[in-house]
């Protein structure tokens, strides 16, 4: 269903998916994997960014030997300069970026009482701050060319508690807040560049 939505991006002349050039941090395996699997074969041109850099060449292969196009860039989305050299890279190897999906994340569960706090830490640093350094890398250029998406996967634990993803639900829920998502995930479109949408994993 993820996937699927990931499709379905707007743009004002309503162009569809072919030729769109597409980043998607946590590309290595799950969501990511699959999202940038199908949307080569439907004609976009994907950047695909993790720190797994054997996954990502295999799952590049693989794109490739299907007929699509994909390559990849090593990425810690924790920081800042990394993402700016991801976008440069699209830019260089498919001429812009037009998408970035921003779905990276780990998912470490434990009470609050065990005092995980470097998981805690490493939660905030990539489900929150990693969609951060994100939509900063791609907001210049989607400014200036006047089109953009950006999309973020969420999780029901932005929205409801479970135990033990205490941490987990509010780097997620702030997440949702960040991108003025209603329940719906729908952008509440506060700017007019770039487009936003937030989609739950259902995990």
């Amino acid at each position: 269903m993820l996937s699927v939505k990931l499709m379905a991006f707007e743009r004002k002349d309503s162009m569809t998916i072919q030729n769109k050039v597409i980043v998607i941090t946590g590309a290595s395996s799950g969501i990511g994997e699959a999202s940038a699997k199908l949307l080569a074969k439907n004609g976009a041109k994907i950047i695909l960014a993790a720190r797994r850099e054997e996954r990502l060449q295999a799952i590049v292969k693989d794109i490739k030997q299907a007929g699509g196009q994909a390559d990849y860039r090593v990425t810690d989305v924790t920081k800042p300069d990394d993402l700016k050299a991801l976008v440069a890279q699209a830019k260089a190897t498919f001429g812009g970026i037009d998408v970035i999906f921003n779905n990276a994340g780990i998912m470490p569960s434990s009470p609050i009482s065990a005092l995980h706090i470097d998981e805690w830490n490493a939660m905030i640093d990539i489900n929150l701050k990693g969609v951060l350094n994100g939509v900063a890398a791609v907001m210049p250029d989607f400014t200036s060319q006047k089109h953009g998406q950006i999309i973020t996967t969420l999780s029901v634990a932005g929205i409801k508690s479970f135990p033990g993803a205490g941490v987990y639900g509010a780097t997620k829920f702030a997440v949702r807040n960040f991108n003025g998502s209603d329940s719906n995930g729908k952008c509440s479109g506060r700017h007019q560049y770039p487009h936003g949408n937030a989609v739950s994993s259902g995990d």
